[in-house]
C-alpha cells in the first residue's frame, strides 16, 4: 500500500509541474553605444575594409600610367601641396586633419561615401606611382608612404567612416536605425580623434623623420589595446 500511495503522490507531482507555465526567460540588457562599437563583428568589418583600402591603393599603385596622366598628376599633387612648403607645425597639422575629415565625413554617407572610399584610395595610389616615377623609381616605390605609421592610422580612420556608413545601412534594413545612432555619434568622435592624431604624426614626421620611425611603438600598442578589448567586449 505504501508504494502505491508515493506512486500517486509522485504521478500527482509530476502533472502538478506540467500545468506550470514555463519561467519567461529575463530580458535582454542592451548594450551600451561603447559596447557596440567595440563588437567584434563591426572590428571585423572595419578590418576588411582597411584589407580593401590597401588592395585598392596597391591596384592605383601599379596601374599602367601614360607620360601625360603621369605629369598630369604630379602637377596637380604639387599645386595641391605647393601652399603647405612653408607652412609652420600648426598650420600644417590643422590643414591635413581638415583635409581628411572632411574625406572621412563624406565617407560616412551610405553608398555614395563607398563610392568616394574607391575614388579616392586608388587615386592615392596613382598620384604616388605618379611622382615615384618622375624620380626615375619603379612604382612599387610608391609603397614607401607606409614606412612610416601615420599612413596606417589615416587608412584605419577612413576605415571606421566606411564601415560606419554600411552599419547605418544595415540599421535601416534591420529598422535599429536609433539605436545604431549612438554608435555613429561615438565613431565620428573616434574619426576625428585618430585622424587628429595622424595628421600630428604626419607632421612630426615630416620635420623629423627619425620620430615617425619612431612611433611604429605607440602604434603597435595601441593596436595591441584594441585587439584586447575587443577580445573582453561579449558578442
Amino acid at each position: 500500500m505504501n508504494s502505491f500511495k508515493f506512486i500517486n503522490q509522485w504521478l500527482y507531482s509530476q502533472s502538478t509541474m506540467a500545468e506550470l507555465p514555463p519561467t519567461p526567460s529575463p530580458p535582454e540588457v542592451p548594450r551600451s553605444a561603447r559596447a557596440e562599437l567595440m563588437d567584434r563583428r563591426r572590428l571585423l568589418l572595419i578590418f576588411v575594409v582597411l584589407v580593401v583600402e590597401l588592395a585598392l591603393f596597391g591596384v592605383g599603385l601599379l596601374t599602367p600610367l601614360s607620360n601625360s596622366a603621369e605629369q598630369s598628376l604630379v602637377n596637380s599633387t604639387n599645386s595641391e601641396f605647393a601652399g603647405l612648403q612653408s607652412a609652420g607645425p600648426e598650420q600644417l597639422a590643422f590643414s591635413i586633419f581638415a583635409h581628411n575629415f572632411t574625406i572621412a565625413l563624406i565617407e560616412m554617407i551610405p553608398i555614395v561615401g563607398a563610392f568616394l572610399f574607391v575614388l579616392s584610395i586608388y587615386s592615392t595610389g596613382l598620384a604616388a606611382q605618379a611622382i615615384v616615377v618622375s624620380k626615375g623609381l619603379p612604382p612599387a616605390f610608391g609603397a614607401i608612404i607606409f614606412a612610416f605609421p601615420y599612413s596606417l592610422v589615416e587608412l584605419s580612420a577612413y576605415a571606421i567612416a566606411v564601415g560606419a556608413g554600411v552599419m547605418l545601412l544595415v540599421s535601416w534594413r534591420r529598422k535599429r536605425l536609433r539605436e545604431e545612432a549612438r554608435v555613429f555619434c561615438l565613431e565620428v568622435a573616434a574619426v576625428a580623434i585618430v585622424l587628429l592624431l595622424a595628421a600630428t604624426m604626419e607632421t612630426a614626421t615630416n620635420f623629423l623623420p627619425l620620430v615617425g620611425f619612431a612611433l611604429w611603438l605607440p602604434t603597435g600598442l595601441a593596436i595591441a589595446g584594441i585587439i584586447v578589448l575587443a577580445a573582453r567586449t561579449r558578442k
